[in-house]
């Protein structure tokens, strides 16, 4: 009996240590801004996804580095008072990503995992971690993504597409990750570089 119990623990460890690893649920939907870009044209973004940090990005998607909303409400208040939105904006328009955004960004690999990501998040204060093959964005994960994670394990759900329909997700909003372990085992990672810290 115990030597049937034996492979099945180790298919269902393997099971779960492929299931954990950031490509798998990452969202590879990413929407990035150029160093050349306005602060407006990023504030459009965020404000338009509800989302809180964008990738700056350069040739072959290669990851220059991050502007936060907070990059944003900073680059505010280093100006005199502006009198009125119309004069916020039109600050913003002349200001360029490249001018605030913090770099070097952050960075993991899709073979990292969550707790990786998780552990990054929590020691640097930041709301998402990009994820790059080689120097290219290929995803982000956040920390919504690893809540998800967790909370689809829970429930016996180990990919972010099956978790999703077992959820009653829209089949258009899914997004199917995969990848391997890295060498060495599944939590040794090396964040690319640091960034300043930034609660979201």
């Amino acid at each position: 009996m115990t030597k049937h119990r034996q492979p099945e623990s180790e298919a269902i460890g393997q099971l779960f240590k492929e299931s954990s690893i950031c490509a798998t649920w990452m969202t590879r939907r990413v929407y990035t801004v150029a160093p050349s870009d306005s602060l407006e044209h990023a504030r459009e973004l965020l404000k338009l996804h509800h989302i809180n940090q964008l990738p700056v990005v350069g040739h072959g998607r290669k990851v220059l580095g991050i502007v936060t909303d907070r990059d944003l409400r900073n680059a505010l208040g280093k100006t005199p008072r502006l009198p009125d939105a119309r004069e916020c904006l039109s600050h913003l328009a002349d200001v360029t990503v490249g001018s605030v955004m913090s770099h070097p960004a952050i960075s993991l690999s899709s073979h990292n995992t969550l707790v990786n990501a998780a552990a990054v998040m929590r020691a640097t204060r930041i709301g998402s971690v990009p994820i790059v093959d080689g120097d290219s964005l290929v995803g982000i994960i956040t920390r919504s993504d690893i809540l998800d994670a967790f909370v689809a394990f829970a429930n016996g759900h180990y990919r972010r597409d099956k978790a999703a329909k077992a959820a009653g997700a829209p089949k258009e909003d899914l997004e199917v990750g995969g990848g391997m372990c890295p060498q060495g085992g599944p939590n040794q990672f090396e964040p690319r570089a640091h960034y300043r810290g930034q609660s979201k």
